[in-house]
């Protein structure tokens, strides 16, 4: 074979693999079924497959925080055929905490879907009524909170609640907020900080809001803030990555479509039924935002005492 038509198979190959190759898609969830991120997931992604006019398959791939997922979107450079429906943890936390196969430069980045600030929240049965209580309670019997995983917002929340409060409480980590939610229904764990999606899904008892502002429909259940407690507003929010070296147009693509979804009237009445927040961010307001939230968590870990 000549040296002109290798070069002009190899192209060809390559214009394959950038474009027409991608009939089916990857959707990778870090997380196990159930959590908050799935949940979403579940909803948006047929939306977005419609959009993108392929065929796309959701595979959860747990661990380490939503870092096996994650990983597994970040070393796949150069496929089209594969993207990552990313929890803020695996983004803007986990790479500050423990040498990865991946950081914040690692992805391509298609937007933003929803953010939410998270409530403290015990099981609907439980006797606890208010934070004043819940601190009292746990002076004589420390508690147990739940999280998706060590390093996700969900910890980081409540290991900063314990720095600014008397709370006597220790961490017992999850792969996902389902499996923590089946932990909680059985009082394995007595305290879980989540979403509002999770709040209404698992019929919860919220205790207060980390949130600058109280939440509409939860009116009655105040800030950390008003409680005397600074400096705890944590939201949880999800985005759309996929692998570098992508094709600008297989790029545009995913980011036309994530639009698209975000603002199609399925995806909005089920952010109005589940109590989640769209919060749409484009590809370059998405990718600034993740290194603004990577300085801000790594101060965090620190304080909390996570870090060095």
């Amino acid at each position: 074979m000549s040296a002109l038509r290798h070069s002009l198979v190899a192209a060809a190959l390559v214009g394959i693999t950038q474009s027409a190759a991608a009939d089916n898609l990857d959707f990778v969830v870090p997380f196990a079924a159930g959590g908050a991120t799935d949940i979403v997931a579940r909803s948006f992604e047929p939306i977005f497959s419609e959009q993108l006019g392929v065929t796309s398959v959701i595979r959860n791939v747990a661990g380490a925080s939503a870092t096996v997922g994650t990983a597994e979107v970040a070393k796949s450079e150069g496929n089209p055929n594969i993207i990552g429906y990313e929890p803020a943890g695996a983004l803007s936390i986990q790479p500050s905490l423990k040498d990865l196969p991946y950081g914040p430069e690692s992805f391509t980045y298609v937007c933003r879907t929803v953010s939410n600030p998270m409530f403290l929240m015990v099981s609907k049965d439980s006797d606890i009524d208010s934070i004043d209580q819940l601190i009292e309670e746990s002076r004589e019997y420390p508690f147990l909170y739940g999280s998706s995983g060590p390093g996700t917002l969900p910890h980081l929340a409540m290991a900063a609640l314990t720095v600014k409060s008397d709370l006597q409480a220790q961490h017992v980590p999850y792969s996902g907020s389902g499996p923590a939610m089946n932990a909680l229904a059985g009082n394995e764990i007595q305290i879980m900080a989540d979403t509002e999606t999770i709040l209404e899904n698992y019929d919860l008892k919220p205790l207060a809001v980390f949130a600058e502002q109280r939440v509409e429909g939860y009116e009655d259940v105040p800030t950390f803030k008003e409680l005397g407690m600074q400096d705890l507003e944590f939201s949880v929010w999800q985005g759309v990555v996929a692998p570098k070296g992508i094709s600008q147009e297989r790029a545009d693509a995913f980011a036309d479509a994530c639009r698209a979804t975000v603002e199609s009237d399925r995806f909005k009445t089920f952010a109005d039924k589940s109590g989640v927040s769209i919060d749409y961010l484009g590809p370059e307001d998405f990718k600034d935002f993740v290194a603004r939230r990577v300085e801000v968590n790594q101060q965090v870990l620190k304080d909390a005492g996570l870090t060095e």
